[in-house]
């Protein structure tokens, strides 16, 4: 399992694949990696329940290498009540051989 706080930008509200990048401060990719977390698909579940399809992406950029979760699928509309500045809890896990993101509000 793999947990990590993240803040909703702009980039997460106004694109289609609302990109949520696993920060390499808070996550050891290594670890993460052989906990098997960095597998294609994911399903992302919402504060409410609303599930979404996604896929983890691997990348390299500038400042190195990068795990970043996106949505993918048909719906792609996410629920209304998140705003911009939300803090959320993103925990990542394995359940019988499925990658989950569960993101929850912060206390």
């Amino acid at each position: 399992m793999a947990v990590f706080h993240f803040t909703l930008n702009r980039s997460f509200l106004g694109t289609k694949v609302h990109p949520i990048t696993v920060p390499k401060s808070q996550v050891p990719y290594r670890a993460f990696e052989a906990e098997g977390l960095s597998a294609k698909d994911i399903t992302i579940i919402f504060p409410r329940g609303e599930q979404f399809e996604g896929q983890m992406y691997h990348g390299d950029a500038g400042y190195g290498e990068y795990y970043q979760i996106r949505f993918c699928g048909e719906n792609r509309t996410i629920p209304g009540y998140l705003k911009l500045d939300d803090q959320l809890l993103v925990t990542l896990h394995k359940v019988s051989g499925r990658n989950y993101a569960v993101l929850e509000y912060r206390e």
